[in-house]
C-alpha cells in the first residue's frame, strides 16, 4: 500500500507538465499491459471453463470499448 501510494504521488508529479502526446503514450502503454495481462493470466482459465465463445465475447468487448472511447 505504501509504495502504491508513493508511485501514485511521484506519476502525479512527473505527468503535471507532461504534454497530450506523452500523455497519450502512457495510458496507450498501460492498456497494453493490461491487454497482456488478459491475454497471458486469464484468458486461458476463461477459454478452459468457457470454449471458444470466450475470444468472440473478448473481441467484442474490446471493440465496444474502443468505439466507446473514440466516439467520446
Amino acid at each position: 500500500m505504501l509504495v502504491s501510494g508513493i508511485a501514485a504521488a511521484l506519476g502525479y508529479l512527473l505527468m503535471a507538465g507532461a504534454t497530450p502526446s506523452v500523455f497519450a503514450f502512457v495510458l496507450a502503454f498501460a492498456g497494453g499491459a493490461i491487454l497482456a495481462m488478459l491475454s497471458t493470466t486469464m484468458m486461458p482459465e476463461a477459454y478452459e471453463y468457457g470454449g471458444r465463445v470466450v475470444g468472440v465475447t473478448t473481441t467484442i468487448g474490446f471493440a465496444a470499448a474502443f468505439a466507446i472511447s473514440w466516439a467520446s
